[in-house]
């Protein structure tokens, strides 16, 4: 028998709830879809440790629209935004489009340029879709 303990898991306990907006009980959900891997893991840990009550998916970025539908997510990050992100997802970041300098993020709309984005930038736009996904 194995007594190693399981590691910790922000996905729902029953495989059935996964992938449906009413399976979530309010968790905001967040998809992680940018280049590279790495930065992709690295910033997915950090919203999971500081924000728990956060349910983030990693996912290879040409998996992005298919995932998109898969687990509805309330926010993503990508490194390319595209049309199926545009129009299903209220709260979208795009870290450094085609390598520029610049980040841009959509909130309900509204879009806002980061010159130098920060992880503070992230969980404030974390924590803005959180406060949308609750209005819905």
């Amino acid at each position: 028998m194995n007594s190693l303990p399981k590691p910790q898991d922000n996905r729902p306990e029953d495989p059935a709830e996964e992938g449906t907006p009413s399976g979530r009980r309010g968790r905001p959900r967040v998809l992680m879809a940018n280049e590279p891997r790495a930065y992709r893991e690295g910033i997915a840990a950090v919203i999971s440790q500081l924000r728990p009550a956060v349910e983030v998916e990693t996912v290879e970025p040409h998996a992005l629209d298919d995932s998109i539908l898969r687990y509805a997510p309330d926010m993503v990050i990508c490194s390319k935004a595209t049309e199926t992100l545009k129009v299903r997802v209220k709260v979208w970041v795009e870290l450094y489009p085609e390598n520029g300098a610049i980040s841009v993020a959509n909130i309900g709309g509204r879009r806002m340029e980061y010159t130098e984005i920060q992880l503070p930038d992230l969980l404030s736009i974390v924590d803005k879709a959180g406060e949308l996904a609750k209005t819905n």
